[in-house]
């Protein structure tokens, strides 16, 4: 049966069918203000990203497929591990022929590749290298390259906590600081060129006592020092949740790349406090509630209340360089598993956020209250870590502003319009089918005005994206 849209809704684009322009020419680096990344032909990189942790044990064959979707989507960025260590994944820690990362144990005799219940001296060795391992990560970050995606990796994601069974801590603190020092040069010498890496500190933990402090310095290092000349690399990291990257007292300081991590789904107060750190970097939402992982789904999230949706559009706005999202069943790519997982209603509401993202200037949002922006909702809003939050950003120059009302949004309130540059034209935008509902058309820029949301969205939800623009004139 053929769906037709509800009258005075105009689609903006069916993601299917996006054309999401050139692609982009890596290296990326920081813009000129260091508010968002631009690539190496200075265009604004939006960090539209996708977890997609244990993608290196997937084949070739299945790496291409997956890598379509994220284009299909509207992906720019994956975050993943280079090695796998989390048994909730397909293999691990082999890649697809069954080819370990690393060659020996630390006692000398040949790796088998198990993790679990080993003492220290059976576990890897990180200074020895398996070139057949090493060669697929190789291509897999070409692949990468190739489809224009941004890589977020991880060297040694170390592990909730720093002593589950998720990360490589307790193997990093048996091989000790001089062979994770020369593991990091190692994987700097071998990336050196390779354009589209960012290094991934930490992974789930940042509370680090003497000996795990010891090796992540010594990797840290060994990233840093271990291949003067390349091309430059953005370092950013995944702390404990509740934090940005800059907050880690000793390893924050080397952050170029500010994310923000809210497990509990306090999204937009986290990515405001990575946007407005004094030591201006780009900052972006790097990791929130993910879509299927809360009661219905994996269950290991009881924050992922549906729609999840709401996370990524508070730390879009709260951040403006971008967000990160994820699926409790997609990461782990266990087999048989994931690719039903690929094109979800989360997936889908990603892909039309992607979609809005670049029909718009993005790049020069200013979260409000921050960064000499007004306050631009001043009634009804809410506070940051409130279910009802109304995140909001606009341009400085009176061109453009964009407010979030989350489906826990109820009532009026009121925005501030005394910053536009002149009458302005007020549109609904419909998260859940990527439309547009016309508002009030010449609306005065004299300041406050009240708004309230036009009913439920084609989802049947109550979340919209309030989107007011002033439209160009010939002499604009």
């Amino acid at each position: 049966m053929t769906r037709r849209l509800p009258p005075l809704l105009c689609p903006l684009i069916l993601f299917a069918a996006v054309s999401f322009g050139a692609p982009a020419i890596f290296p990326v680096r920081p813009s000129a203000n260091a508010r968002y990344l631009v690539d190496a032909a200075g265009r604004p990189f939006p960090i539209l990203g996708r977890s997609s942790w244990l993608v290196a044990s997937l084949s070739a064959a299945d790496q291409e497929i997956y890598f379509a979707d994220c284009q299909r989507h509207g992906y720019t960025t994956l975050e993943f591990s280079l090695i796998n260590h989390d048994p909730r994944g397909h293999r691990v820690p082999f890649d697809d022929r069954g080819d370990a990362p690393f060659l020996k144990s630390l006692d000398g005799r040949p790796w088998d590749g198990k993790l679990a219940g080993k003492p220290p001296e059976a576990g890897p060795d990180f200074t020895t290298p398996n070139e057949r391992y090493w060669e697929r990560i190789d291509a897999l970050l070409e692949r990468c390259e190739s489809h224009g995606l941004l890589a977020l990796v991880f060297p040694a994601y170390v592990g909730y906590n720093g002593d589950t069974d998720q990360g490589w801590m307790k193997e990093m603190v048996a091989n000790g600081p001089e062979r994770m020092r020369a593991y990091g040069a190692f994987v700097a010498r071998r990336y050196r060129d390779q354009p589209n890496v960012v290094w991934m500190l930490g992974g789930d933990f940042g509370e680090f006592d003497g000996r795990q402090a010891a090796v992540e310095r010594a990797l840290i290092d060994g990233l840093v020092r271990g291949a003067p000349g390349g091309v430059p690399k953005l370092r950013s990291a995944e702390w404990s949740s509740e934090s940005i990257g800059t907050d880690q007292p000793e390893f924050g300081r080397a952050i170029t790349l500010n994310g923000a991590y809210s497990f509990n789904g306090y999204t937009a107060d986290h990515a405001r406090r990575a946007y407005a750190t004094t030591w201006v970097r780009p900052a972006f939402l790097l990791e929130e509630p993910y879509d299927e992982e809360g009661a219905g789904g994996t269950n290991v999230n009881p924050h992922a209340t549906p729609p999840v949706r709401r996370f990524l559009w508070w730390g879009l706005l709260g951040s403006i360089g971008g967000c990160i999202s994820g699926n409790g069943y997609l990461w782990p790519f266990t087999a048989g598993v994931w690719k039903q997982h690929l094109d979800t209603a989360g997936a889908r509401d990603m892909a039309r956020l992607n979609a809005f993202v670049r029909s718009i200037a993005w790049y020069d949002l200013v979260p409000s209250g921050l960064g000499g922006m007004r306050r631009l909702v001043t009634k009804g809003g809410s506070c940051e870590r409130a279910p009802d939050y109304i995140a909001a950003a606009a341009t400085p120059d009176g061109q453009l502003l964009v407010a979030y009302c989350p489906p826990d949004r109820w009532g009026p309130f009121a925005v501030d319009l005394g910053g536009l540059r002149g009458p302005a034209r007020v549109r609904w935008f419909d998260p859940t089918s990527g439309a547009y509902r016309d508002g009030p058309a010449d609306l005065p820029n004299d300041g406050p005005h009240i708004f309230e949301v036009p009913g439920k969205n084609a989802g049947g939800a109550f979340d919209w994206v309030l989107v007011i623009d002033v439209p160009s004139t010939p002499a604009d």
